[in-house]
């Protein structure tokens, strides 16, 4: 969370595509879910299943790529991770463009949020730890207010970390004793966005079942995705495989060995020692001191996990860190953030994912596209597409093994058909 965006009306004044007159009456129900899927787990099965449950016909997730929410590099390629959502029941897989898919909760959530809004889907499912709508809801209609923004900006000046400051505020202004975690925050970050575009997209949320967000070890049921993450690094792929979703372990038995930012840190380490200060503190999320305090670590650190260790603090911990870090290395500022997504790209689809995605072509004006010649004749266009072709060549550092740099307009949908 960054408290130098909460409460400010993020993309104010995008030209958004008109909704036109939808169809009520409709046979197919369309569920959108916005996800990482790092890796494919049994949480991700359940929402998809009980979104099935309620009807929906058609499920289209909107997918990170190479870099996710806390800054780090995906653990499978985007492809391969597409592949496995559709395996284990969604029907199409769109990207979440960069930067918005390594940006702190305020700019994923819009970012999601904007894609699915423009693709005219019925309903936005989400898991939270609370699996309270009307408590997020009320908490997201707090934050939205003059009262709140002056109170976070000024508590986040003065405490130790800015997610703490957030929820302390909460707490104070809503009167509430509060216990979220993560999957709330965000979720309160999706229900912001969706006040914000008046949409007519309805929220659902799922209380999250298993392990906690953040726990890391694989232990009985649920298994967080960190914990499977690390046991996949420690351990390797065998360790993990059979404690993935059945119907995913065929296309994760594929997986080439995981990527990590580490591969890359003698860049890291180069970068920031030869940026200057006044250079860093540009960068998105690095102003205020960090960009500089990550200057001089870096000039006494060793290696990736050192340069964290000298770094860190409660105000700084390490999803900032690294968000910073990938954003320095590609040049991200905090316009460009602020700037909608302006396409998206199909990584992955069934027949029925197909259909919509047709319908959608015909319909409405937003872009998915499958190849370079898809895009708007716009300087806006041509910009998020150097920006995602910066964090695939990031990526592709990112390898334990070395590998070319792929564009990603050379890669392939997958389509999968009965």
């Amino acid at each position: 969370m960054d408290r130098r965006v909460v409460g400010e009306s993020v993309w104010k004044g995008a030209v958004r595509a008109p909704r036109g007159a939808r169809c009520r009456e409709k046979a197919v129900k369309t569920v959108g879910i916005i996800c990482e899927c790092n890796p494919f787990h049994a949480g991700h099965a359940h929402l998809i299943t009980r979104a099935r449950a309620a009807g929906a016909d058609c499920v289209v997730c909107v997918m990170s790529g190479p870099f996710v929410q806390r800054g780090e590099a995906a653990v499978a390629d985007a492809d391969l991770r597409a592949q496995a959502l559709i395996a284990g029941g969604a029907d199409l897989v769109l990207e979440l463009p960069f930067p918005y898919a390594a940006a702190p909760a305020e700019f994923f959530g819009a970012a999601g949020v904007h894609i699915l809004h423009e693709l005219g889907v019925d309903e936005l499912w989400f898991g939270s730890e609370c699996g309270d709508l009307s408590l997020l809801s009320r908490l997201a209609t707090l934050a939205e207010t003059p009262a709140f923004c002056a109170r976070y900006a000024e508590t986040a000046s003065q405490s130790d970390g800015t997610a703490a400051a957030y929820l302390r505020c909460l707490e104070e202004l809503s009167g509430e004793s509060l216990t979220l975690s993560s999957n709330d925050l965000l979720g309160i970050a999706y229900l912001r966005a969706l006040s914000r575009l008046c949409s007519n997209v309805r929220p659902v949320t799922v209380r999250r079942l298993g392990s906690a967000y953040r726990d890391t070890a694989l232990g009985e049921g649920f298994p967080s995705a960190t914990a499977l993450r690390k046991a996949w690094r420690e351990q390797g792929l065998a360790a993990v495989l059979e404690r993935l979703p059945a119907q995913t372990r065929a296309v994760y038995a594929a997986a080439e060995s995981p990527a990590d930012l580490s591969y890359a840190e003698r860049l890291i380490l180069g970068h920031f020692r030869l940026r200057s200060a006044e250079e860093l503190e540009t960068i998105a999320t690095l102003g205020g001191g960090l960009g500089t305090r990550l200057q001089n670590c870096a000039r006494e650190a060793e290696s990736l996990s050192e340069l964290l260790s000298l770094a860190a603090t409660k105000k700084y911990p390490n999803a900032r860190l690294l968000r910073g870090i990938v954003y320095a290395l590609t040049g991200i500022t905090e316009a460009d953030l602020r700037l909608p997504p302006v396409y998206t790209r199909l990584l992955s689809a069934n027949e029925a994912g197909c259909r919509f995605l047709a319908e959608v072509r015909r319909s409405r004006a937003f872009c998915v596209a499958t190849r370079r010649t898809d895009l708007p004749d716009t300087p806006e266009a041509a910009y998020a597409a150097e920006l995602e072709e910066r964090a695939y060549a990031l990526y592709a550092l990112c390898r334990p093994e070395r590998v070319r740099f792929t564009s990603v307009w050379q890669r392939t949908p997958t389509i999968f058909k009965k």
